[in-house]
């Protein structure tokens, strides 16, 4: 399965859109990572679970600055669209996302996220099955049934500041 940069940005809106109201607020944000932290069994008060919410607001935040024009709390995807997840902007906004998403999904800190921790995070922000799985395999390469969490880190780099296809 090959994702084009036009489908990966009306994919990316659409997984940011958590309550699926076709606009992007802080309220996505904050039901991502509650819904994330139920699905992996984090304690909301756990080190990671705060990271997570931080990391959240900080994206939302970066989002909110860049991107919603008229000011009105929401991001539509006409105004997402017009707005580049440039190199700068993720380095400020989206590191610590990435990071704290990659990081909670490696329960055991052992650098390493399972498959069934990689399945419950991406299910709990609406990632369709069929590409959830196809990217864990490729990320997995060995197919030892766990990916590198600096590896899923960099592949969420990728996804959101590159105009290559992915997958």
């Amino acid at each position: 399965m090959t994702v084009s940069s036009a489908e990966r940005l009306r994919m990316r809106f659409q997984l940011l859109d958590i309550d699926g109201s076709d606009t992007l607020t802080s309220a996505d944000f904050a039901l991502f990572a509650a819904r994330v932290c139920c699905v992996l069994g984090v304690p909301i008060d756990a080190p990671k679970a705060h990271a997570l919410v931080e990391g959240c607001q900080r994206f939302w935040e970066g989002l909110a600055l860049s991107a919603d024009h008229d000011h009105d709390g929401q991001i539509t995807f006409g105004e997402y669209e017009a707005f580049s997840h440039d190199r700068s902007w993720f380095a400020k906004h989206g590191e610590a996302y990435a990071a704290a998403v990659s990081a909670i999904c490696d329960l055991d800190d052992d650098g390493l996220i399972e498959r069934d921790h990689f399945i419950g995070l991406h299910s709990a922000g609406g990632f369709p099955l069929a590409y959830t799985t196809k990217l864990f395999d490729d990320l997995d390469g060995g197919g030892a049934g766990r990916v590198r969490a600096d590896a899923f880190a960099a592949f969420l780099h990728r996804f959101y500041t590159s105009d290559d296809d992915l997958l």
